[in-house]
């Protein structure tokens, strides 16, 4: 800044200064009668300008409003009537106080610790005002603020805490004067007569009237389908609201139909508005925190990978040797010229609008203009950079990997398929002798009844669509894969076949299907064989597809949206279940949000990245109708489905038992289960009395009705929905929904890069079929088989594009809530809560302990294999960054 402006600054300082000394509040607020009380209140929130250097020229504007009396102001809300109108009891309107002379602060308590503003208002009430339930807040400034809390004492010195959190925006934006609740939480029919009315105004201002384009700044919660994913030059089905591609529901946007198809929404462009629309709450950016990961992602999909594929262009788009893909992470890539663009915005703090605040923050950057980005070495390769290719790794990643919740016990063989025979022919070519000589003198009916064979069998989820797939321009060559799993006498798991399969040819009745097994001693040593490497690697690919749209969207984003939104919708703020779902609602509509704009629509980064490409997302969508159930989301019912576990007494974690006990996942994942489950049942049990309580909670049934018939409602009809109609059942549906958001989204996210970081372990995308022996192909791979087997798995410029995605997904935000912590202090003020909290705080620092007593133990071999990668992911507690482990309470990135 100049020193005129600097002058200029300090004049404008001045003048405020003087006007400020003739505050009319500022007297008014200290002339006390005696018959009234005082109440400080201690408000903190944070200036509009601290998300953007650029609008700092808001704080001038906001402070010259504030000086010519169009101030912020507050009243308070008592929980008792006012016996003169039988509404709600008012204070009197205070404003804040010299809005443009207090200085930042930064509380040591607030995970916003910079750029906060502390002011002090001092209210005046009469005696027999009553508790303080709420405050009305009018902002009567240009710009929004975002209200962080407030704390009021009272004249015996005691504290009343709200938690607030919110933008406040003009009051010409809402309908209704903004109120917040106190931390005092109400079942509906509890909540005192001067909350009452309040409570029921602000839900239905919460969920709107279903109508119009959703604008910035409101905060209306609606669903809708997903038919905002296409472009007019490349269509896409509608996702739900269909028996033939049902889907959870997303937030409506209220965005006008497309020209070119009414069934679809139109373009942001074409809708004049430049960001997908969110309630306002829902989205939050500062420097590396979970909002500034979701811009990221953007930033990613408009600038970074432009200039990869710029890189790329001027050099060969092959690794030549698996060294070659080494150096990525010991040089790095010079982007240096090739992010320049005219949407670049170079003062801006948003990745999404400046991808060099990117570069620096998380990649690491240097260079003078921070253009070379370096990755780090993925964990899978850092101490031992041949152990990913051992067949016994290949097994343990099932257990302890980036998606160890598909193996599942296997219980007839050969495996059987629910695809049409007449289409398809027989469902398999696997028979007992492929797996024999692997079976350590075992038959196959005795390693079936001793629960020794297992199977990751994706061939139906991929084989009615691998013709549309192989046939796709430029893209992946894949298979439907089956591998088997034998359970060794030492305690590993190793695969011992793999079937890839192709649909039938033009004419056949008989899909065309290859077994592939691994070489045997024959007292020579081993042999590599590398038709079964390259089997293996599809078998991988395979997984890391069903992983990312599956596991991963499918079954933690996709599925949380409603739930998010029937949260927000149906509990109101000081209902106890909203306080308890609220930190497992935290961030994930803005990430949805974001994969939307740049990961699952229509060319997207999915899409280019892995072999279903156009498919991706249909394939989630059938596979949503035909396997998914909320009652097996329940880790327990799912380890038992999955024949991975069988049901046991009380006395064990889940009350399950482990047919794998050195199943890291599900060994880790149990005990976790089992510790929300504890945290889950005393807030059920202080919530409510009785069954009854649960029964007649207006707010509570409307909630599980919505998420069931509305948010899910494509599946409403299906027999296992539980019902929320007993305590029991609903600690069950809550421990559920804090499983899928917590830890479940945490075993398959954050490891992506530590896994998936070195592509040859996890390609996302195959480019060649396993060649026929005796072909020039199969030449072609005996020559030099590295070469070959880089040539058939995800490109240069892909690879290198997939390492920057999975980096951005892998990183916890600073910002991050992790199980058994929370990041402000006064999110209740029951201290029945407070010590149930306590308990759950110490139940995760024991599991941690017993986590690292597990990968200490030489006897558990699945727990980190040779590549000596220990299993964290179900650690509760992390830093922020790639760290391999943390659970935070919710889908978060």
């Amino acid at each position: 800044m100049s020193n005129s402006q600097n002058t200029g600054g300090k004049s404008i300082v001045k003048c405020i200064g003087c006007l400020d000394t003739q505050d009319p509040d500022k007297h008014l607020q200290r002339e006390l009668l005696a018959a009234d009380v005082e109440i400080k209140a201690t408000i903190l929130l944070t200036k509009k300008y601290v998300n953007d250097v650029k609008d700092f020229s808001s704080v001038i504007v906001d402070n010259a409003l504030d000086l010519l009396g169009r101030k912020v102001t507050l009243q308070l809300v008592s929980v008792e009537l006012d016996p003169k109108t039988n509404g709600p009891k008012l204070s009197s309107t205070f404003s804040i106080p010299q809005w443009a002379l207090t200085d930042d602060v930064k509380p040591d308590n607030s995970f916003l610790a910079v750029d906060n503003y502390q002011y002090i208002v001092l209210f005046k009430v009469p005696n027999d005002f009553g508790e303080v339930g709420a405050f009305f807040i009018r902002n009567n400034h240009r710009n929004e603020f975002y209200l962080c809390g407030a704390t009021l004492e009272m004249p015996d010195k005691s504290t009343i805490e709200f938690l607030c959190n919110s933008w406040v925006y003009n009051t010409s934006f809402y309908k209704h004067d903004r109120v917040f609740f106190s931390n005092k939480m109400y079942l509906p029919d509890a909540t005192p007569p001067g909350l009452k009315e309040l409570r029921s105004q602000d839900l239905k201002d919460l969920r709107g009237d279903g109508t119009g384009m959703r604008k910035e700044g409101e905060r209306i919660y609606d669903y809708d389908v997903y038919n905002d994913l296409q472009l007019e030059s490349d269509r896409r089905p509608v996702l739900g609201g269909s028996a033939q591609l049902p889907y959870p529901r997303r937030c409506r946007t209220g965005r006008p139909k497309a020209k070119y198809d009414p069934t679809s929404e139109a373009s942001l462009k074409d809708s004049g508005v430049s960001t997908i629309y969110l309630p306002r709450d829902e989205r939050f950016s500062r420097v590396k925190n979970s909002g500034f990961l979701a811009s990221g992602i953007k930033a990613i999909a408009h600038f970074i990978v432009p200039a990869i594929i710029s890189y790329f262009d001027d050099t060969p788009n092959e690794f030549s040797s698996f060294d070659e893909i080494k150096s990525l992470y010991d040089t790095g890539i010079n982007l240096h010229g090739r992010l320049e663009s005219s949407k670049i915005k170079p003062k801006s703090k948003a990745p999404a609008d400046n991808p060099f605040i990117l570069l620096d923050t998380i990649f690491d950057a240097d260079g003078q203009d921070k253009s070379v980005i370096h990755f780090p070495l993925p964990d899978i390769v850092a101490l031992d950079d041949k152990a990913w290719m051992l067949d016994e790794e290949f097994g343990r990643e099932t257990l302890a990997g980036l998606n160890p919740v598909t193996i599942r016990l296997l219980t007839e063989f050969p495996p059987t398929s629910a695809l049409d025979p007449a289409v398809y022919g027989p469902a398999t070519a696997l028979q007992n002798e492929h797996i024999l000589p692997y079976l350590e003198n075992m038959t196959v009916p005795d390693a079936l009844k001793a629960r020794r064979l297992f199977t990751v069998d994706h061939h139906d989820t991929f084989m009615t669509y691998m013709d549309r797939i192989n046939a796709l321009k430029d893209h992946g060559k894949s298979y439907a894969v089956r591998t088997i799993f034998f359970y060794t006498s030492k305690g590993q798991i190793i695969p011992v076949a793999i079937e890839l399969s192709l649909p039938p040819p033009p004419g056949a009745k008989s899909a065309i299907r290859r077994v592939f097994t691994p070489p045997i001693d024959t007292g020579a040593g081993v042999q590599t064989d590398y038709l079964w490497e390259l089997a293996k690697i599809h078998a991988s690919s395979s997984d890391f597809g069903v992983h990312e749209l599956i596991s991963h969207w499918l079954r933690a984003h996709a599925v949380m949206e409603p739930i998010v939104i029937a949260t927000n919708r149906q509990l109101s703020q000081v209902h106890p279940i909203f306080n308890l779902l609220y930190p497992v609602c935290k961030n994930t509509m803005n990430i949805n949000a974001a994969a939307r704009a740049s990961l699952i629509n229509a060319g997207g980064l999915v899409e280019q990245l892995f072999t279903p490409g156009m498919y991706s997302f249909e394939m989630s969508s059938v596979v949503y109708g035909a396997a998914w159930r909320f009652d097996r989301e329940a880790l327990p019912e799912d380890l038992i489905a999955r024949g991975m576990a069988v049901p046991a007494d009380s006395s064990q974690p889940g009350g399950v038992a482990l047919v794998i006990d050195d199943y890291p996942f599900a060994k880790d994942g149990l005990d976790l289960w089992e510790a929300i489950q504890t945290w889950v049942s005393k807030c059920v049990d202080i919530a409510y009395p009785t069954n009854d309580a649960v029964q007649h909670d207006a707010e509570l049934q409307s909630w599980w009705s919505e998420i069931v018939n509305v948010g899910h409602g494509d599946k409403k009809d299906a027999p296992w929905w539980p019902k929320a109609d007993s305590k029991s059942s609903l600690v069950l549906i809550l421990t559920t929904i804090s499983w899928i958001a917590g830890p479940h989204h945490a075993a398959i996210n954050f490891g992506q890069y530590a896994f998936a970081g070195y592509t040859p372990n996890k390609p996302s995308m195959m480019r060649r079929l396993v060649p026929e022996k005796d072909s020039a192909e199969y030449q072609e791979l005996l020559a030099d088989p590295d070469a070959f087997i880089l040539s058939a798995t995800t490109s240069e410029t892909r690879a290198t594009i997939a390492m920057a995605l999975w980096e951005i997904l892998s990183t916890h935000s600073i910002d991050e809530e992790y199980q058994g912590q929370r990041l402000t202090s006064n999110w209740t003020c029951d201290p029945r809560l407070r010590a149930a909290f306590s308990d759950f705080s110490a139940a995760m620092k024991d599991l941690e302990a017993k986590i690292n007593a597990r990968n200490t133990d030489p006897t558990l071999l699945n727990r980190s294999g040779k590549p000596q990668v220990p299993y964290t992911l179900l650690f509760p507690s992390s830093t922020s960054g790639i760290t391999g482990k943390g659970v935070p309470y919710s889908v978060s990135i």
